[in-house]
């Protein structure tokens, strides 16, 4: 049987709980080599994964680690599963947040995506997966998270770029739009991050996907 992941390295950044830890236990099973990133070390891993630790900062500071230029410069697989997040409405919304969130949910995943691309297409081959926000497939107006989902929003550029420019060195990059998995707003269902980890591991799986924004919130659709 063919197995895409088999010995492949994998980063997983935000990987130490949540979405994260549910995809990085997931590309262990596939027979990749996978490290998390967090702040702290979790409990005993039974999930053969390694954990990196990883402070990141508004100033990216973390991009400057010699060991973990040297990580990304292995990276076969990358996912970027963190991303702060902030809600309230604008006129509360502080530079500080709108720094921080830009960085963070945007500028961060961007600067990943930068790192790896050139062993990737060294290599011919590399699989992204980035992680928007809830609804943020399109420009829309958002009472209360405007800082958060302008930043999530900007994610689906960086996909489509890698997809245009990339797909000839075989390097996919796609974008997962998860739903609610904890306290759901009205109507909406919560979804796992079992499920949602799944879909991203299908986009990692299949190579003819290439700067899709695969949406996972069971149809939530507000008036």
């Amino acid at each position: 049987m063919h197995q895409p992941l088999l010995h492949r390295t994998a980063l997983v950044v935000g990987g130490t709980a949540g979405i994260g830890k549910k995809l990085a236990a997931l590309l262990a099973s596939c027979g990749a080599s996978v490290t998390v990133t967090g702040r702290t070390k979790p409990g005993t891993s039974t999930d053969g994964t390694s954990f990196f630790p990883l402070e990141i900062d508004d100033s990216l500071q973390c991009l400057k680690n010699s060991k973990f230029i040297q990580l990304l410069l292995k990276t076969d697989v990358l996912c970027v599963c963190y991303g702060p997040f902030v809600q309230k409405p604008l006129h509360t919304t502080t530079s500080a947040e709108w720094l921080t969130l830009s960085v963070h949910d945007y500028a961060l995943p961007g600067s990943l995506v930068s790192a790896v691309l050139p062993e990737m297409t060294k290599r011919g081959w590399g699989r992204i997966v980035l992680f928007g926000g809830t609804r943020t497939e399109s420009i829309r107006a958002c009472k209360t998270t405007a800082a958060y989902s302008g930043a999530k929003t900007g994610v689906a550029v960086i996909a489509k770029s890698v997809a245009a420019c990339y797909a000839p060195h075989g390097i996919t990059c796609n974008v997962v739009l998860p739903g609610f998995t904890r306290n759901p707003a009205e109507g909406a269902q919560v979804v796992s991050e079992q499920i949602v980890a799944q879909e991203a591991l299908h986009l990692l799986l299949n190579p003819h996907i290439n700067g899709t924004l695969l949406t996972v919130d069971s149809g939530w659709n507000p008036s």
